[in-house]
């Protein structure tokens, strides 16, 4: 016999931890599946630190997921003993009527976000490690705060084990097949399991075959990240740095968070828009190129005269695009019962409470389609 459950999440990055999260709460009977460790490195979720900002760039559709997961952040951080939320606020800066400026200024408007304009003199003077062109403006939005990443997802999992969830490691689903009333799920390691409904939150694992809704529509891509050092006497300059956006003149996009602990020292930055490569899982794991490297250290010199230049360390992740850079969420039409999550383009960690809770209220028959009706499949059948 087959254990059979309520609902299987397969993926445990932070969505999918967030769903299990949301579906134990509900105290539903719950598996989650990871087919690598609880933590990652050939993943999106890793690491220790994300932006949360509100003030949202990429347009106003977003505003409503990021006040619910705004909720959710500080209903996790209530369950732990941890600083999982660091209170650094968000400067966003670009040239005079860049996207990034005037895009984060219009959502903050539209959703009453707390927020200030600031010229470049006044970035300056406020953040003195930043160097600003006086062609530059910038918003800063006071609530904005850095994730710590790795602690946050494991204690969602914590919660969902808490509230009676079970999970395995290293296996990965090799098949879903619907047997009578239920959904069979075929495991690499010989066994399979039952769910009465499933929700697939792989990431870049969304764009292979597990269902064939999402085919060809989905581009895994690599991106490097990198570390840099403050200069000997310097640390203290950066004592209130803020989580932060850069957009360079000519459209490259810089973001990067401060140091929150002693496992990360100095600055995490990098290019969220650029240094993008198709995803080999079998280089992965190698550090970034020398290229890559003299591109980076060029952009920290001429914005953090403070910062050693070149990258002390470098990793890779894996931003899993969609044609329009937004997120595609949904229920299968070959396999109803079955949901997907993901393909969040590089953006999407900071939703991840909100997105547990629209997929654990889609389980319970709530429409996707009316909870999230900006992020459907359907959007690209025109």
């Amino acid at each position: 016999m087959h254990k059979s459950y309520t609902a299987v999440v397969v993926g445990l990055g932070v969505v999918g931890s967030a769903t299990l999260w949301r579906l134990a709460q509900q105290q539903q009977d719950v598996l989650g599946l990871e087919a690598g460790a609880p933590i990652n490195l050939q993943g999106s979720s890793y690491g220790g630190s994300r932006i949360f900002r509100q003030a949202y760039w990429e347009g106003s559709d977003y505003l409503s997921l990021l006040a619910e997961a705004d909720l959710g952040w500080r209903e996790l951080q209530a369950t732990s003993h941890r600083p999982l939320l660091h209170y650094s606020g968000g400067l966003f800066i670009g040239p005079i009527r860049s996207g990034v400026v005037s895009g984060s200024a219009a959502s903050a408007k539209a959703g009453g976000i707390a927020h200030q304009r600031l010229t470049a003199a006044e970035v300056e003077a406020r953040f003195s490690v930043f160097r600003a062109d006086e062609n530059m403006e910038a918003v800063f939005e006071q609530g904005a705060f850095t994730i710590a990443a790795d602690d946050a997802r494991l204690q969602m999992l914590n919660q969902a084990v808490a509230h009676g969830a079970q999970m395995r490691f290293g296996s990965h689903v090799q098949e879903i097949t619907r047997v009578e009333s239920e959904f069979l799920l075929r495991l690499s390691d010989g066994q399979s399991v039952l769910a009465q409904k499933v929700v697939l939150a792989t990431g870049a694992g969304l764009a292979g075959s597990l269902i064939p809704d999402l085919s060809g529509l989905l581009r895994p891509r690599s991106v490097p990240i990198y570390w840099c050092a403050f200069k000997s006497g310097a640390e203290q300059l950066f004592a209130n740095f803020p989580a932060f956006l850069y957009e360079l003149e000519d459209g490259r996009l810089l973001y990067g968070t401060p140091q929150i602990d002693n496992a990360e020292p100095g600055i995490k930055i990098g290019f969220h828009n650029h240094q993008q490569s198709a995803l080999d899982l079998r280089t992965q794991l190698e550090p970034a190129s020398d290229a890559q490297i003299e591109e980076i250290s060029a952009c920290v010199s001429r914005v953090f005269p403070d910062l050693i230049a070149r990258p002390y360390a470098s990793r890779k992740c894996v931003y899993t695009m969609t044609p329009d850079e937004a997120f595609i969420i949904g229920e299968s039409k070959e396999l109803p019962g079955v949901f997907y999550v993901s393909a969040c383009s590089g953006h999407g960690f900071k939703f991840a409470p909100a997105l547990g809770s629209c997929l654990a209220r889609a389980l319970a028959g709530q429409s996707l389609a009316l909870q999230v009706p900006a992020f459907s499949r359907e959007r690209f059948s025109h």
